[in-house]
């Protein structure tokens, strides 16, 4: 019988492929930022750094498998970047909006995207990030559970209704054929990166779903999803890497105007200062 706070043996070779795929992705994500000038990435950035060192405390923690603090902090770390990742998310879509010149057609004009949802982010956060640190305290891991279960619903109603907005404005501009809609900047359309917001916002939701069953379960650190290591990877691991992976194969930059193309003008609808 395994008797340990993972409730089975973990494999070490998977956490640290985990960790290394990962810190190359963030890797890049800040080379990109760099070249391209895109300030409104820092969240994503964050988060993928803080996603790799997720990964690096899960490995310590495999190698400590009953240090509840180990296991405490890599739970932390792995939940909370998709609350960054959506930072970002949502400042490309207000961009985007902005871009093809149809602000009426987002059920939330472009300004109040970001901040409608960043507030809700935030309260996941914030919950998310206190949950966890509760449920390495015996007295209080299940308050700690129940605030993670928490902060995941409010991350999955904000994708859901991300998701909702981001359909209606493609719906509603599907046969719109002005310049400003039709006109590419780089090498990718708006149209593929408003698609990939449209999958990325799957993605979350896909990994929030899993892990609000994972949390639901009986007793802290017990049931069927949080003893059976393949889970996490497939349900959580793989669709955040794939989000990833994919804002990095298309990235923002080459998708929107660069300075003297047309990114002040974006950036004054939105009221902040050109990034490039």
């Amino acid at each position: 019988m395994i008797e340990n706070i993972w409730g089975y043996e973990p494999i070490v070779p998977l956490a640290v492929a985990a960790a290394a795929v990962f810190g190359l992705g963030a890797a890049i994500h800040l080379i990109q930022a760099i070249y391209y000038r895109t300030k409104f990435f820092v969240a994503f950035i964050v988060g993928a750094f803080m996603m790799t060192l997720g990964y690096v405390l899960r490995t310590l923690s495999v190698l400590h498998p009953n240090n509840i603090a180990l296991y405490a902090l890599q739970n932390i770390f792995i939940l909370l970047p998709p609350s960054l990742y959506a930072a970002t998310l949502y400042m490309t879509y207000s961009r985007l909006v902005v871009l093809v010149d149809e602000p009426q057609a987002s059920i939330l004009r472009p300004q109040m995207v970001t901040n409608f949802f960043v507030c809700i982010d935030m309260f996941s956060f914030l919950a998310t990030a206190g949950g966890g640190a509760m449920i390495s305290v015996e007295e209080m891991a299940p308050t700690g559970k129940k605030l993670e279960i928490l902060g995941l619903a409010l991350q999955l109603l904000s994708f859901c209704l991300f998701l909702a907005i981001a359909i209606v404005f493609r719906i509603r501009i599907r046969k719109t054929v002005t310049e400003a809609a039709t006109k590419k900047h780089g090498r990718y359309s708006w149209k593929t990166m408003h698609s990939l917001l449209m999958a990325a916002a799957v993605l979350i939701i896909i990994r929030a779903t899993y892990r609000i069953i994972e949390f639901s379960e009986t007793e802290v650190f017990v049931g069927t999803l949080m003893r059976r290591e393949g889970y996490a990877y497939v349900l959580d691991a793989v669709p955040m890497f794939v989000l990833q992976t994919m804002f990095s194969v298309v990235h923002a930059g080459q998708v929107l105007p660069r300075k003297g193309e047309g990114r002040e003008k974006i950036e004054g609808y939105l009221g902040i200062t050109a990034d490039r």
